[in-house]
């Protein structure tokens, strides 16, 4: 990746063929009717960049921000460019006056890799409309706009790198042609980067839009870099970018999820899903590829795809937009079966391998339509082994109720309470992934790194196993002293159980040594000092801030837990839970419970604070390594399943202590738990923070060599609490 700040990285991706991606899901996307705060936008934007690796900032420019709306969202903006310049390419927007753009480019001046876009308008229409001018006007205008917004830039110094200005000509369609193309050269000429050319109502056919970028080419020199900035209003946003970029565009806006004003505009993980997925298509898709800037080699590295289902799923939690069944690409139709021939041949009934592509594991649903094949697996997947006849007996209940409730889905832990009822035996429970499910292609055969482990259902409740499964949040218990935790498959559902923003930071819950295995070759720690990591994770069962390697990119099931090159694990494996924990590969988890609230300390505390929703898997009575369990619902502790066992000598105080320990090797107390508390959760009873990390490295060291290098450091920034 180039690291001359004064070349313009989005411009010379575009020329050479490369395709850029202009985000529109913050800015336009406000215009349906959705607000994204700082933090999110600043998530989302580092998450894109993600997809290409290195490569973000020549991919992705992530519209920051309109920051003439208002002071909130020019400070937004500001800190949003500040914070994910280097990721993705970070850009205001601004309309077509010096004010404005003056504004723009201080919103962003902080920024090395920092870009403004002026809209234009190039209609006669929205000209008056927008300037009380006419589009004969914007010749002029425009270079004059660019000229400020450069001279602005130059005039405030101090920063590294070289702004960037891109011009958005505004209702193109409408516009007269010879204009349009007399503006797109005196801009260029001007110093803009890039031309956007919008259709602002969003009625053109796939037919117009070739007509309108080939004949802009043909009147226009080859320094023009045009750009597609196209709506869904007729539902042809996707085929219309298609055209444009058949045309020779290799800038196109999107928008997660389509989201924009009216009814939106292409979706970004659809676009990018097409172009990525099948290499071989790109040259049936974009046409000639022998043509100058039309190469059907789009990237600088290929697409992460199996990011963009966390990130769609991130988008909807905070906008509200649902992700469907019939969501092209990353809705909740996308690797679910429910009827038996797709059941056996799934590779007969879909375009793509969900598992391969995106990461999404195969999940079978029972619906009215299902096989006998297919509620045996969900039984067996539920931890059950049913005969023939019960299996067969099943079948007949999941489509009578489907019938009875009038709904197609039945939940997996509604048939665990009727195979329960029927005396249906407990049998082995494959080891599963994050949603994961059982049959052909699950990845649980030979060959998919987890042949070899089973955990037995007497101690993996139905209830909660069938939660976890379904990608629900569920209230686990942990030793005394600590506190009980919710634990889910997904960050969204651990965070929308304690009711916070979805977005917000949760820890990785290191369920097994593979696991570990994984994050050994992601942390900046040396041997000795990964030891060390592991010590206070397993056996003093902090939660743990670990450093990151910068030259590596984050996983996509790592970056919830990511903040500031630093990731948040917890440890814990307490025995008469661990084979429900090593059922799945990764659980997200936090302390139990919401906002401004003690963790709760017991089953009946977490039930009366998270309500009779979330199953609660009871263990207040029990210390010893060996469990039964007795199918019971008390109160409102809907597991089904209580776990029973010698009553406890110790109370639960309070949550984990939060460490934060340094690629030197040096310790550090992030936020006070039980682990400091030795007397209660009283924080006047807390040891010193250095006596406390002193007596956390005497111990470690009685148990191995522990490196001198090793430092007692004071209490660090609080904010990193869950």
């Amino acid at each position: 990746m180039p690291t001359d700040l004064s070349t313009d990285i989005v411009r010379t991706s575009a020329q050479a063929g490369r395709l850029v991606l202009w985000e529109e899901s913050a800015r336009d996307g406000a215009q349906g009717k959705t607000l994204m705060n700082a933090g999110f936008r600043i998530r989302l934007a580092r998450k894109q960049g993600q997809i290409f690796g290195v490569h973000g900032a020549r991919h992705v420019v992530f519209a920051a921000g309109f920051p003439a709306v208002c002071a909130e969202e020019f400070e937004v903006t500001r800190r949003v460019a500040l914070e994910v310049d280097g990721a993705v390419s970070p850009a205001a927007v601004c309309r077509a006056t010096a004010a404005d753009v003056r504004q723009a480019v201080a919103a962003v001046h902080a920024a090395a890799r920092r870009r403004v876009m002026i809209v234009v308008p190039a209609s006669d229409l929205l000209a008056d409309v927008m300037l009380h001018r006419t589009a004969r006007a914007m010749p002029t205008l425009a270079p004059e706009l660019v000229d400020e917004a450069h001279a602005t830039d130059r005039t405030a110094g101090g920063v590294a790198g070289t702004l960037s200005v891109d011009v958005c000509l505004a209702d193109a369609p409408r516009a007269d042609p010879v204009l349009l193309a007399e503006l797109a050269e005196r801009v260029t000429a001007a110093g803009a980067g890039v031309v956007v050319i919008a259709d602002t109502i969003g009625d053109l056919l796939p037919t117009q839009t070739a007509r309108l970028f080939d004949r802009l080419h043909h009147g226009i020199g080859d320094q023009v870099v045009l750009a597609s900035h196209l709506h869904n209003d007729l539902g042809l946003g996707l085929a219309n970018t298609l055209a444009a970029l058949r045309a020779g565009v290799r800038v196109a806006a999107c928008s997660w999820l389509g989201l924009a004003e009216r009814s939106g505009m292409v979706a970004t993980e659809q676009l990018l899903f097409l172009l990525a997925y099948r290499p071989e298509i790109v040259a049936d898709l974009l046409g000639d590829t022998d043509a100058p800037g039309r190469g059907a080699d789009l990237w600088w590295a290929e697409p992460d795809l199996t990011r963009l289902p966390e990130i769609a799923e991130m988008v909807s939690a905070r906008t509200g937009l649902p992700l469907s069944v019939t969501t092209p690409i990353v809705g909740s139709g996308v690797g679910t079966i429910s009827t038996g021939t797709p059941f056996v041949h799934p590779g007969a009934f879909q375009p793509f391998d969900p598992r391969r592509v995106l990461g999404v594991e195969p999940h079978v649903l029972l619906t009215q339509l299902a096989s006998a094949r297919v509620v045996q697996a969900v039984a067996e997947r539920l931890g059950f082994a049913p005969d023939r006849a019960q299996t067969a007996a099943a079948l007949r209940w999941v489509k009578q109720e489907a019938y009875r409730r009038d709904q197609a889905v039945i939940p997996d832990e509604d048939l665990a309470g009727f195979l329960r009822d029927a005396g249906t035996l407990p049998g082995p429970v494959p080891v599963a992934g994050p949603g994961s499910g059982t049959g052909p292609g699950s990845g649980t055969g030979p060959g998919s790194g987890t042949e070899g482990r089973a955990v037995s259902a007497a101690t993996a409740p139905p209830e909660v196993q069938a939660a976890l499964v379904a990608g629900r949040a569920v209230i686990m218990p942990n030793p005394p002293p600590l506190t009980y935790v919710v634990a889910a498959t997904t960050p969204t559902a651990v965070n929308q159980a304690k009711r916070r923003p979805v977005d917000q930071e949760v820890a990785v819950w290191v369920t097994g040594d593979a696991l570990l295995g994984e994050l050994a070759d992601l942390v900046a720690l040396a041997a000795p000092e990964r030891g060390f990591a592991t010590w206070l994770l397993l056996e003093e069962r902090v939660t743990l801030l670990v450093p990151l390697r910068p030259d590596v990119d984050v996983p996509g099931w790592l970056s919830p837990a990511v903040r500031g090159g630093y990731a948040l694990l917890f440890g814990a494996r307490w025995a008469p839970v661990l084979p429900l924990l090593s059922a799945f590969r990764l659980l997200y988890v936090s302390s139990a419970n919401r906002t401004g609230r003690p963790p709760a300390a017991t089953a009946a505390d977490a039930a009366a604070m998270f309500g009779p929703d979330i199953p609660i898997l009871d263990a207040d009575t029990i210390t010893t390594d060996t469990i039964t369990t007795d199918t019971t619902t008390t109160g409102t502790v809907t597991t089904g399943t209580v776990i029973t066992g010698t009553a406890s000598t110790g109370a639960r105080t309070g949550a984990t202590t939060m460490l934060r320990l340094g690629a030197d090797g040096t310790l550090g107390l992030v936020r006070h738990g039980a682990h400091d508390r030795p007397d209660g959760p009283d924080g006047s009873a807390a040891l010193p923070v250095v006596d406390y990390l002193t007596d956390v490295q005497a111990r470690f060291r009685a148990t191995t060599l522990l490196p001198r290098s090793y430092e007692a450091t004071p209490a660090l920034d609080h904010g990193h609490g869950l």
